[in-house]
């Protein structure tokens, strides 16, 4: 279920994309609305869950995460048991930044950062390989990032 969103909460929710430090001040004259306006508006995106949390974006090659793999994974059966298993598991994993389930030759796909090849090649052969649910993956390595947004078009 989707919430309908007017243009002065389009305006907010763009301004906070781009900066979540902006105070309701700053929000309120950058969206010609009053301080009191904006807190109200905040507060109830937050509890429709539009607004789910705020975070700070780090520069990944900075901290040390030089590696970005693509895997594919395809599992051993199509049973909804089997696949809740599996998602399970790969919400424990702090390797794994995303996990979609897809429609293909293979059932998952995740986006995985790690230090370096190696820490790759333990998650692949000694973690997600090993688990009884996984039947198979193919990988591949990002050579380096085109885009990389974290900011939804609300226009």
């Amino acid at each position: 279920m989707s919430v309908t969103l007017d243009a002065s909460d389009r305006k907010i929710l763009t301004l906070i994309q781009q900066d979540a430090t902006l105070t309701h001040q700053e929000i309120a004259d950058r969206a010609n609305l009053s301080s009191t306006s904006v807190w109200r508006r905040i507060k109830s995106l937050e509890e429709a869950g539009v607004i789910q949390g705020r975070v700070a974006l780090l520069d990944a090659k900075q901290v040390g995460m030089q590696v970005s793999a693509l895997v594919s994974v395809r599992l051993t059966h199509q049973g909804a048991g089997t696949g809740q298993e599996f998602e399970t598991f790969i919400a424990g994993r702090p390797e794994v930044l995303e996990c979609y389930a897809v429609v293909g030759n293979y059932d998952y796909a995740m986006i995985i950062r790690v230090p370096d090849v190696e820490r790759f090649e333990k998650f692949l052969s000694g973690t997600l390989l090993s688990h009884p649910a996984v039947a198979s993956s193919t990988s591949s390595f990002a050579m380096r990032q085109v885009k990389y947004s974290t900011a939804l078009s609300l226009d």
